[in-house]
């Protein structure tokens, strides 16, 4: 199993420096900021391969509003279950904004009057709203069930495991640290070549990762089809 000092060694036979130049502390700064900027990249692909996180929360009554997990980095999927405890009552909440709220109505009215088996959830960035609002005669044990990629461990020693997707071709992450160590040094041009490596070994990897979409929840606007008239 390849470590990061795999990476580093590979980083700096590109670079063509050693540990004296390209040092273990600045090796793993770099690599945690490839590492991070590589799952960010699958994410905007929509390519699932990182570890989906299953997240569970209570509800208070009269409480809408909620904190996503502090180390999500994309939201998959919101489930509410209104109902009672069991797993199977958890029903998908749909994404809506203040600009398209459905059915015409107002954020105060689907608070109150949002259907507990038809639900909503509205992002804010770091928390969000569900609608119907809570109440104390739902269940509101493990009310919320998030499904989300979360931000990837980053490294501390140089002998830190490569996990996945990185296991699958780890040169990735030493093309990126090369840049990072040339661009440090002001080395535009050296830095911007890694860097097109680095893009280059991303297109690769991509295309053989694709195989399912991650589909993110998004709003839906309103379709009417001809026949309707």
């Amino acid at each position: 199993m390849a470590t990061l000092a795999n990476v580093l060694t590979f980083a700096r036979a590109m670079a063509q420096t050693d540990s004296n130049g390209l040092t273990d502390t600045n090796g793993i700064v770099f690599a945690n900021e490839a590492k991070i900027d590589f799952h960010r990249r699958l994410v905007s692909r929509s390519i699932d391969a990182s570890a989906v996180q299953e997240a569970y929360r209570d509800a208070t009554a009269s409480q809408g509003t909620y904190l996503y997990p502090d180390d999500l980095l994309f939201l998959k999927a919101i489930e509410l279950n209104y109902q009672n405890t069991s797993a199977d009552s958890y029903v998908r909440a749909n994404q809506m904004d203040v600009s398209n709220i459905p059915g015409e109505t107002s954020f105060s009215q689907l608070r109150s009057n949002a259907s507990t088996a038809s639900p909503y959830f509205d992002d804010r960035g770091d928390w969000y709203e569900i609608f119907p609002t809570p109440i104390a005669g739902n269940n509101l044990t493990a009310l919320i069930r998030i499904f989300y990629f979360p931000m990837p461990t980053e490294y501390t020693a140089t002998t830190d495991t490569i996990s996945y997707p990185e296991t699958l071709d780890y040169r990735i992450l030493g093309w990126r640290i090369a840049s990072d160590y040339y661009y440090s040094l002001n080395k535009i041009t050296e830095g911007d070549a890694f860097n097109l490596k680095y893009e280059e070994r991303i297109n690769d990897l991509v295309s053989t990762l694709g195989r399912g979409a991650q589909q993110p929840i998004q709003v839906v606007p309103i379709q009417l089809d001809g026949w309707n008239f």
